[in-house]
This record gives structure tokens, C-alpha cells and sequence, in this order.
């Protein structure tokens, strides 16, 4: 019998007017997780009003066994599942956002401990078999498929040190270390409000936070140094999603992993781990700021932070954050350093607009790799952003 290739999985799933029939309603994919071969999972979303519809996932014959335990499981809760041949081979499967195959579980805890209400018209994110962030009038809750007792433990920490979304407490059932409960705060984040002062502010928040590694209690310090960060570069996870679909961006993108600069050595301090205009929420009214999902944080170098937020932000707001960072105390890169990690940071998120569904990623992936060269190919010392540099000779100038 004919099976599907992870390439025709994909763009089955790409296209809407037969995802929409797969379904059974008018949808589009948004959030996607592949493992070629094996399953393709999507997050849905209605095409009229762009408010989440779901999940949906292609299994080859190999997975199927996991569709029959989902739906059994699900049926078990009283949730709702579908499922059906594809004529090539793939078994689809859908439902709706609570019964999650990863999260079912969890989700039915915290709907038994009236905790949800209704998920579709409230979510904030949902990525699928991953998490889902709800809001609702106690609050925001997260339903992890992963344990965040870890990530709760670093927020609790970072709290003493730079602005968070306060923790409520999570009343049993739910106790088990994958729900949790934040105060609702802002009203907007930094990618969508571009706010030079509150940027400013967020730099601020990211030179207290690697200030604040001297406190690190010795348990979370352990449980830090424990961890044996992917040593891989992140070329090679890309290639082996990308061979699968675009043998051509594979093979650029192996490329950028072999001429990619190694990260310089620097003491680890205590860092964000995932530092980005979004993940800075913003209450417009106040000017305040709030760093938010800490599920990244590590020990690792400063400069991780500044090339991960950098990477996502225009000149003038990159300024913006550097001159805030250097204000409160934190040492600025140089450019070169700055330029390099900027070039890691977008490598490590060049899959974006594949996990994000969008149907024109093999076009954006090819002009985020330019990106990537171009940066890459700058001489060292080369004239380009100058923050770096120039900030640089500021502290030394205001040390001396």
C-alpha cells in the first residue's frame, strides 16, 4: 500500500481547502510539530474568525495504535475526537483543544477543579501536545504536558529580582506540578507595541536577572548546573526535519552549521533563555513591564539573552534594550560578539514559519538563511549596528 511522504503530510495539511475537508469545517493550520514518518500534529484555527478550533494530527500505520488510546481516553473524559483514512495510507485525527492527547489529562483536572471554562474563544496559546495558556477570570492557567514545578521554581526565584506575572495558587486536584495560575498583567506585549522606554525597562529587567546569579540558592544552582544544555548545533535538528522536505534548504542550512562561529567562552550567569519583545508584557497605561515563560532558563552566557532579543527586534528598539541593559549595570558585548550571537539566535529559530503553519515557508526559511549569511559574512569590526561598540566605550569611559 502507498504511503504518504512527510513532504505530501505537510502540505496536505498546509493547504485549507483540504484540511477544511479533512476536517469537516472551514479551518487553517497554525502551530505544527512534525516527526517525520511518524505523526504531524497542527493546531486549528477558524478561517472566519481566526479563534482556535482544535487539533489535528496525520499518523502513518505505524502510529495508529496512539489514535485509538487518544480516543479512548478522551471518550473516557467526555471529550470529543474524530478520525478517518486519508485514501494515501494516513490516518487523521482531530478534536477539540481540551482533549489534546498530550494535555487530555490535565486539561479534564483543571476543567473537574472549575479552572477552565470554555478553552476556544480564551485561549492565549495553545501549542499543541505542548501546552495551552487559557484566560480566564482567576486568572491565566497553563496546562503543560511537561511538569512545571522546574520552570515554577525559577520564576519564584526570578520574582525577587526583576518584574513577573505574580503565581496564584492551584487548588487539588490539579496539584500535580502541570497546571498553574498567574495574575492577569498588561495589556499588550513588546512585539505588538513598540515602546523605546519599556524597552529600555526590559533591558533593565535582563541585566538584574544575570546580576542576580550571586543569589542563586545552592539547591537551584545544582538543579541548574545539572542540566547538560544541547551541545548540538541547532543545524543538525533543523537538516533532519528539512531533508525531509526541502533537500536544498537542508543542504544551506547544514552549511550555516558548519561555518556557524562557536560561542565564545563567558562566565554563565542566570539568563531568561528565550529574551524576545513577546515575551515582555507591557501595561500601557502604567509604562510597567513584566518578563514572562521562564520554561527556558539556564546558566549560560549574557550575551545569549541580548543576541535572542536583538534577533527579534528593529534598530531602534535594539538600541533601546542595549542602552537600558547598560544603564542598570550590565556589560554590553561588542558588536562582533553581538553580531554572531544575533546570527545563533536566528539559526536556532529559522523553523519558525514552519512551526507556525505558514504555507509560504520554504520562501521565508531561504530569506531568513540570507539573513543568516549576511551576517555571518560581515568582517570583524565591519561598520554595521555600532551599538556594541559604542556602548562599550561608554561604560569604559564612565568606569575610567
Amino acid at each position: 500500500m502507498y504511503v504518504s511522504s512527510t513532504r505530501s503530510a505537510v502540505d496536505m495539511v498546509l493547504a485549507p481547502d483540504r484540511l477544511s475537508e479533512l476536517v469537516g469545517a472551514p479551518v487553517r493550520a497554525a502551530r505544527m510539530r512534525i516527526k517525520p514518518g511518524v505523526s504531524v500534529t497542527v493546531s486549528l484555527l477558524r478561517a472566519d474568525t481566526g479563534r482556535s478550533a482544535g487539533w489535528a494530527r496525520l499518523l502513518w500505520p505505524g502510529s495508529r495504535v496512539k489514535a485509538a488510546k487518544a480516543a479512548r481516553r478522551a471518550d473516557r473524559l467526555g471529550m470529543r475526537t474524530t478520525q478517518r483514512d486519508t485514501g494515501d495510507g494516513l490516518l487523521f485525527q482531530s478534536g477539540e483543544v481540551a482533549a489534546d492527547p498530550a494535555l487530555v489529562k490535565h486539561t479534564a483536572a483543571a476543567r473537574d477543579a472549575d479552572l477552565l471554562g470554555a478553552l476556544e474563544g480564551n485561549l492565549l496559546r495553545y501549542n499543541p501536545l505542548r501546552r495551552l495558556v487559557v484566560r480566564t477570570p482567576g486568572g491565566v492557567v497553563r496546562v503543560t504536558a511537561a511538569s512545571q514545578r522546574r520552570v515554577n521554581a525559577l520564576q519564584d526565584f526570578a520574582s525577587r529580582h526583576v518584574p513577573v506575572p505574580p503565581q496564584l495558587p492551584v487548588p487539588d486536584p490539579p496539584g500535580t506540578g502541570h497546571v498553574s495560575i498567574q495574575r492577569f498583567v498588561g495589556d499588550t506585549d513588546l512585539s505588538r507595541h513598540h515602546d523605546q522606554t519599556a524597552t529600555a525597562r526590559a533591558g533593565a529587567a535582563l541585566a538584574a536577572l544575570h546580576a542576580a546569579t550571586t543569589a542563586l540558592p545552592e539547591a537551584l544552582r545544582r538543579n541548574l548546573e545539572s542540566l547538560v544544555p544541547d551541545a548540538e548545533n541547532p543545524a543538525l535538528v533543523h537538516t533532519r526535519i528539512l531533508n525531509h522536505l526541502d533537500p536544498t534548504l537542508a543542504a544551506r542550512v547544514h552549511r550555516l552549521g558548519e561555518v556557524m562561529p562557536r560561542q565564545p567562552w563567558e562566565e554563565p550567569v542566570f539568563i531568561h533563555g528565550d529574551a524576545s519583545p513577546d515575551q515582555v508584557l507591557l501595561d500601557r497605561s502604567t509604562g510597567r513591564i513584566w518578563l514572562t515563560d521562564f520554561d527556558r532558563a539556564r546558566l549560560a552566557p549574557a550575551v545569549v539573552d541580548l543576541g535572542s532579543y536583538l534577533a527579534m527586534a528593529d534598530s531602534s528598539t535594539a538600541l533601546a534594550l542595549l542602552e537600558g541593559y547598560a544603564d542598570a549595570g550590565g556589560r554590553v558585548p561588542g558588536d562582533d560578539q553581538l553580531r554572531q550571537a544575533v546570527a545563533r539566535a536566528r539559526l536556532e529559530r529559522l523553523q519558525d514559519p514552519l512551526r507556525h503553519g505558514d504555507p509560504h515557508w520554504r520562501r521565508r526559511i531561504a530569506a531568513e538563511i540570507d539573513r543568516i549569511e549576511a551576517l555571518l559574512d560581515a568582517s570583524p569590526g565591519r561598520a554595521g549596528w555600532g551599538f556594541g561598540k559604542n556602548l562599550h566605550c561608554r561604560q569604559s569611559q564612565e568606569a575610567s
